[in-house]
C-alpha cells in the first residue's frame, strides 16, 4: 500500500548510522546505504528525500540513546564525582570501539558542518544539550556550595574537552593520556570539598 513504510525505521537507523561511521558522512552515497540498510534508493528516497534528511533524523535517534548515558554518567551527588563518571565512561566508550570509528558527533563536525548548515544546525543542537546538562550537574553543585565558578562558561569548557579528547583519542588511542587530561581539568576547576 503506497506510503506505508515497509521496513523498520529504528534498523534503518541504526544500520545508516554504523555506515555513516564508519565510511564518513561525505563518502557515504545513498547507493552505499541502500545496499547496507537493504531497502531500495528509491524507498529510501521517498522516506527521506535525501542523503541529509536521513543523516539527521538517524543522528536525533542515535542522540537521544547518548544523551541518556550522559544524564546517567553524571547522577552523582558529588559534581566532581559526576564529571569524572563523564570522562571515564566516555573515554572508555571511544577506547573500546572495537571498529575503530572514533567519535560520531566530532568526525561529522570536522567532515561536513561548515557545508552542510542543516547538519551544522543537529550537531549544534546536540552539543548545547550536552552543555545543559553539564550545566544543571554545576548549577546544583554551585547551589550546594561544591562549586565555585562560573557554571555556563565551565560547561561550555567541558563539552569542549570531550570535543578535544575524542580527537586526541583518534591520534594516540592511549587511555592514559585521555585520563590525564581529564583529571587536570578536572583538578583545576573550583570545586570545594566537603
Amino acid at each position: 500500500m503506497a506510503g506505508i513504510r515497509q521496513f523498520c525505521e529504528q534498523t534503518v537507523f541504526e544500520q545508516a548510522l554504523e555506515l555513516f561511521w564508519k565510511k564518513g558522512y561525505s563518502a557515504t552515497s545513498m547507493i552505499d546505504l541502500a545496499k547496507e540498510t537493504g531497502v531500495q534508493r528509491g524507498s529510501l528516497y521517498n522516506a527521506y528525500q535525501n542523503k541529509t534528511t536521513l543523516f539527521i533524523k538517524a543522528f536525533d535517534y542515535y542522540s537521544q540513546e547518548f544523551l541518556t548515558t550522559i544524564e546517567t554518567l553524571l547522577d552523582h551527588h558529588n559534581a566532581k564525582q559526576a564529571l569524572t563518571q563523564l570522562f571515564e565512561g566516555l573515554c572508555t566508550r571511544i577506547s573500546t570501539d572495537s571498529d575503530n570509528k572514533g567519535c560520531l558527533s566530532t568526525r561529522t563536525i570536522v567532515d561536513v558542518a561548515k557545508d552542510c548548515p542543516e547538519i551544522q544546525t543537529a550537531l549544534a543542537t546536540f552539543l548545547d544539550k550536552i552543555e545543559a546538562l553539564v550545566y544543571n550537574t554545576l548549577i546544583t553543585a554551585h547551589r550546594q556550595g561544591q562549586f565555585t565558578g562560573d557554571c555556563k562558561a565551565s560547561a561550555r569548557y567541558i563539552v569542549a574537552l570531550t570535543r578535544g579528547i575524542a580527537v586526541i583519542e583518534r591520534a594516540y588511542n592511549d587511555p592514559e593520556r585521555l585520563a590525564d587530561i581529564y583529571r587536570t581539568a578536572i583538578d583545576q576547576m573550583p570545586f570545594v570539598d566537603h
